[in-house]
């Protein structure tokens, strides 16, 4: 017997799509990302590990400053522009031209305080379209990836979007 199209409460299944993942020695990189207000972050004056980086302004204990992260996907490579962070030290992180606040995602397995946010792949705010990272600049999730997997990271299923 066929499964029906929907679901007992009369909910229309939709199956999950299997997504090809880029070949390991493969890179993505993130050529635009977006804070909520709608600034690209992507900085071509500042580079990380050959390409333009995600800048970000941050505030920590230590004062305010500028960072910048690798914009390939899994890469944990940074530079501080300006400013200095101690390690595992949390910074609130957010956009560098009009100073709004990255969105949160949820929180990170790293500290007890640390939280995974979020930059968006367009100017409209769309979770579904957006790459997260910890606010633990050491953290090893530090590293920009899509929020899908954060989301899994986290629920331990996929994104239900």
């Amino acid at each position: 017997m066929t499964e029906s199209m929907f679901d007992s409460e009369g909910r229309i299944r939709i199956p999950e799509q299997e997504r090809a993942a880029a070949a390991p020695s493969e890179s993505v990189i993130v050529n635009a990302a977006y804070c909520p207000a709608g600034h690209n972050l992507v900085s071509v004056d500042h580079e990380v590990c050959g390409y333009p980086g995600i800048l970000l302004r941050f505030v920590s204990q230590a004062g305010e400053g500028l960072v910048v992260l690798s914009a390939r996907l899994g890469d944990p490579g940074k530079a501080i522009v300006k400013g200095r962070i101690e390690p595992d030290e949390l910074a609130s992180l957010s956009c560098p031209e009009c100073g709004t606040a990255l969105d949160i995602l949820g929180h990170c397995t790293c500290q007890p305080e640390a939280v995974q946010v979020l930059a968006y792949l367009y100017p409209k705010r769309d979770p579904y379209q957006a790459i997260a990272f910890c606010n633990s600049l050491t953290c090893d999730n530090s590293a920009v990836i899509r929020s899908g997997e954060a989301i899994k990271a986290h629920t331990g299923t996929p994104w239900q979007g």
